[in-house]
């Protein structure tokens, strides 16, 4: 009697379970993020027209980027992000 179920318990382990074949099927077939990205131009390509408009705006974007951080770098002294905030005092001209 000892032995039976020791085989039935061994042989059930044996068996990979119908839900660890799943998981293991999703996973094997989920894309990664750059295939995921080259399926989109793939499957939407740029008009060659279009390449002009998109590095002028990708140049922009990172120099607004840049000159952004830089300001907030080197700038800090005096930036006030919030009231009462920042090395400079803030005054009306009516408060002199």
């Amino acid at each position: 009697m000892f032995a039976r179920a020791a085989l039935r318990t061994t042989s059930m382990a044996a068996k990979p379970s119908v839900a660890r074949q799943v998981v293991a099927r999703r996973a094997y077939t989920i894309p990664t993020a750059e295939q995921q990205i080259k399926q989109f131009f793939h499957d939407r390509p740029v008009p060659v027209d279009a390449y002009p408009l998109i590095a002028i705006t990708v140049i922009m974007c990172s120099g607004a980027t840049y000159m952004l951080s830089k300001h907030i770098r080197e700038d800090h002294d005096h930036n006030r992000w919030a009231p009462g905030q920042g090395l400079v005092k803030f005054q009306l001209p009516a408060d002199k």
